[in-house]
Formats: structure tokens, sequence, C-alpha cells
């Protein structure tokens, strides 16, 4: 079977080729078909027939129409080019005035408290659980003071447990906290692969990144004692000042260091679990009127600043040409500012369930 197909196609082939080849001709009328060819060609030629009057000035009024189009249009035709630059100078210029007035719109928290929410509360607050640590259901910011009482006082033992834990729960800057680490770690690296190096073993206190990245962040300076590093007095540029040294007896304890630089890696937060706040509602208290209190929606000085920057990467990305695709996935980026949402369940009795969730949920 496969033969026969292959020589139907090899026939299809060659009848395409023959019938590309021409019409055909007989041997002994070459010279019959040369004149033949010669004065079809002769008589194929036409002569030019000179446009009519209405036909030159139909043409000249299209060409005078044509011309009147290009000069109009030239000062406008502005180039992609300057379109993207005037873009970007607009959006420099935003910048720089929201840079100086960045400060009017970053609330503290104290001022946040003080928010006044016209008519009743649909519930209380936003209040969490902590099964790690106890079934009390308080406020996030009770939680933040009771985790750092429960992590020194369980933790008292066992001192380097205890700096990782502070370091990982009791700051609330992600970014700042992983700038941190990553300094902690490189400390202690240091030290691992050069210990013969002196001056790996030793950090001044008034060192710029050490101050910026390091002394804020709770739990830093107790890990860095917990591994060994001691504070002494040491000559630096003709005076004295503060600076934490790793003693050359504790050598002798690199592995130590090295699993406590790992168990800081793989360090994770104690998690808050969201409390429902289950209530039921009769049709007479959900039918009024209620405002949400200000956890759902007001945010913090970092969340400004978070969003802030969103913002300013959207208007960058909007200068940019995208498929349809690449538009739906930006747009799952800028979601609202809200954090939290009521949500109410109405029962056939007329009763209505109503909980807290997270927006993400």
């Amino acid at each position: 079977m496969s033969d026969k197909l292959k020589k139907f196609f090899q026939k299809k082939k060659a009848d395409v080729k023959f019938k590309r080849a021409g019409p055909g001709h007989r041997l002994d009328e070459g010279v019959a078909t040369a004149k033949t060819v010669v004065k079809q060609g002769e008589t194929s030629r036409v002569s030019r027939v000179e446009p009519t009057d209405e036909a030159k000035q139909a043409a000249a009024a299209a060409l005078a129409r044509f011309e009147s189009k290009k000069t109009t249009t030239g000062p406008l035709n502005i180039s992609l080019a300057a379109i993207k630059s005037r873009a970007r100078k607009e959006l420099e210029a935003e910048r720089k005035n929201a840079n100086q007035n960045i400060d009017t719109f970053i609330c503290s928290e104290e001022e946040n408290k003080n928010v006044e929410v016209p008519g009743p509360l649909a519930t209380s607050g936003i209040f969490f659980q902590c099964p790690m640590i106890g079934l009390e259901v308080l406020p996030q910011e009770e939680w933040h003071i009771k985790i750092e009482e429960f992590i020194k006082e369980q933790m008292k033992d066992d001192p380097i447990l205890q700096s990782i834990l502070l370091i990982q729960n009791c700051n609330h800057n992600r970014t700042k906290i992983e700038e941190c680490i990553k300094l902690l770690v490189t400390y202690a690296e240091n030290i691992i692969r050069n210990k013969d190096e002196e001056k790996y073993r030793k950090i001044r206190l008034t060192n710029k990144t050490f101050v910026e990245k390091v002394l804020p962040i709770k739990g830093a300076i107790e890990f860095l004692e917990s591994i060994g590093f001691v504070k002494k007095k040491l000559m630096y540029q003709d005076q004295e000042e503060d600076f934490l040294v790793f003693p050359e007896e504790c050598l002798n304890n690199l592995a130590l260091v090295q699993t406590t630089v790992d168990d800081l890696q793989s360090a994770e937060r104690i998690q808050l679990v969201l409390d429902r706040n289950v209530q039921v509602l009769l049709p007479s208290q959900a039918s009024v009127k209620v405002s949400l209190p200000p956890e759902f929606f007001i945010m913090s000085t970092a969340e400004l600043k978070a969003e802030y920057k969103k913002r300013n990467d959207k208007l960058e990305s909007e200068m940019i040409l995208k498929t349809k695709n690449m538009r739906m996935k930006e747009q799952n980026k800028y979601k609202s500012n809200y954090k939290y949402c009521l949500i109410r369940v109405k029962f056939p009795d007329c009763l209505i369930l109503q909980g807290t969730f997270g927006v993400n949920e």
C-alpha cells in the first residue's frame, strides 16, 4: 500500500511540473511560432489615449487635496519618542511633588486611633487569636506586646533561640528584618571563612551600615552576643569607640555559629489567626445603617509608603505597550486598599449571620 501511495504522489508531482512548463510545441514549427509571437507583441501595443479635460481636472483636484492633507497633518505628527519623553517628564514632576508632600499624607498610628467614624459600628474591631500562645482573642497591637513578653519569659534560658524569635516576631517591617538578617549572616560567615583574619571579628557600633540595619531591630544585638560577641572599647582613628568583638577563644565553636546562622535563616514568625467575631443579628439590627471601624481601611505609615511605591510603579508600567494577558496580570497586582471585610448571610428565618474575613481569603 505504501508503494502505491508513493507512486501516486510522484505522478501528481510530475503532472504539476509538466503543467508549469507551459503549452506544448511541435519541433517543426519553431520558426512560425516565433513569427507569430512577434506579431502578437506588435499588435498588443495600443496607442495611449490623451485624457480628457474632465479627467485632468479631477486628477489635479485629487493631487491638491493630497498636498493640503500632507501639510496640515505634518506638524501634528509627533513621534513616539517625543510622547514617551513628555510622559516621562510629567511622571518625574509628579513624583517630585509627591515626595515633597508625602509627609502630609502619612498618618501616625496615634492619629489613626483618633479618627471619628459616623454612626454605629458594624463590629467593635478586628481581633486575632494565637493558637501557639493561648486562647485569648485580642487586637493585633495587644498580641504584639504579648508575643514579646512570651518570648522573653519562655526562652530566657536559651538566648540564641530567644534572639532569633525576637528578630522575627517583634519587628514589623519585613524589608528591614530581611536586610538585618542578611547582614548578621554576613558577619558570621566572614568569621567562619576567615577565622585567622582579625578584622572580621570586630564590628564598630558607630558604623553607618550597622546603625541603620542592625541597631533598630529588636533582638539583633542579642543574637550577636549569643554567638560569642562581647562589647569592648577599642582605639579607632585616635579615639576610643565601642566595638563588638568575637574573642579568639570562641573560634573553637564555629560549628555552633554555623548552626545558629542556619536557624536564623529558617526561622518563621508566630502566626496570628483572624478571629471571625461571629454575630447573629435580628432583621431590625441588620437594617440599621452602620460604619466600619478604622482598622478596616486605615493604613499604617509603612503600608502607605508601600502603596505610594506601588502607584509609581503602576504609572511607569502604563507607559509600556502590553498585550491583553500582561494587562490582566497588572490589574491583579493593584487591588483595593481595604484589608478586611464583613460578610453577612441571611437565613430563611430572617436571622443574619455576620463574620469578619480578610480580603484575600
